[in-house]
């Protein structure tokens, strides 16, 4: 495995003996190293992926030349669990302090693409901090939350926010992380929550199969998933998806 000094959040013995789901014993080309997995500071690690030290500029330099590169082949990105790299939730997390990365990383890649769109996955309400650090859209998890529950009042305080804030909000009914719309929300209130989530300002993000009304979440590990018919009762929105 090819390192490069202070590029990866490093463990030690203890560590690794005392959360054995967040670290993983390697062999890199410095030697044995053991590297902690990325991790939400409220969950265990993700054991597919190794925690980059943003908290190393040498490190943050080279993630923006790899976004510009990125900005040269598409017109957007979306960047998971975006709110993990703001520096107050870094030092959470790691016990170190970043200077800020995406105020810095957003406007790199806007002087070279100014058109390129970047949305975060967002939570913990932190939609409007990353608004402001340059993303063009955020995830609405908070109005999603609320439509499950039922409870009409604060989603009513929610559509009251200001346009500034609600124009820049990715509107959503499911996607590869939450249950399937058709299977998570019983018909009468999924025809509701509809209406709310696609009609209201900002951007729709639809999911695939979701159109035809599909129960099964398929991982985005896989490649295929089952076949299921079309359910008759599927919201009726325009043909096409868009699928972030």
């Amino acid at each position: 495995m090819k390192t490069h000094p202070d590029y990866y959040i490093e463990g030690n013995e203890q560590a690794l003996a005392a959360a054995p789901q967040n670290y993983l014993r390697v062999d890199t080309d410095r030697g044995p190293k053991i590297l902690a997995y990325g991790r939400d500071p409220n969950f265990p690690g993700w054991p597919d992926t190794l925690q980059l030290n943003y908290a190393n500029p040498e490190l943050q330099a080279a993630r923006i030349d790899e976004l510009i590169a990125i900005a040269s082949k598409c017109d957007g990105i979306r960047c998971d669990m975006a709110m993990l790299l703001l520096p107050d939730i870094f030092q959470r997390t790691w016990g170190m302090t970043p200077e800020p990365f995406w105020p810095t990383a957003t406007a790199a890649v806007h002087a070279r693409h100014p058109a390129f769109t970047f949305m975060a996955e967002v939570y913990w309400d932190l939609e409007w901090t990353l608004q402001q650090q340059g993303f063009a859209y955020c995830y609405d998890k908070r109005l999603y939350d609320r439509l499950r529950d039922g409870h009409t009042a604060p989603i009513r305080g929610h559509l009251l926010a200001g346009l500034d804030y609600q124009d820049k909000l990715a509107r959503f009914l499911e996607n590869h992380d939450e249950p399937r719309a058709a299977s998570e929300f019983p018909w009468p209130q999924h025809q509701a929550a509809a209406i709310i989530t696609f009609l209201s300002p900002g951007l729709r993000f639809f999911h695939q199969g979701q159109f035809e009304g599909a129960h099964a979440r398929v991982p985005t590990h896989l490649c295929r998933g089952p076949i299921e018919p079309t359910n008759p009762k599927s919201p009726p929105f325009m043909p096409g998806y868009c699928r972030f």
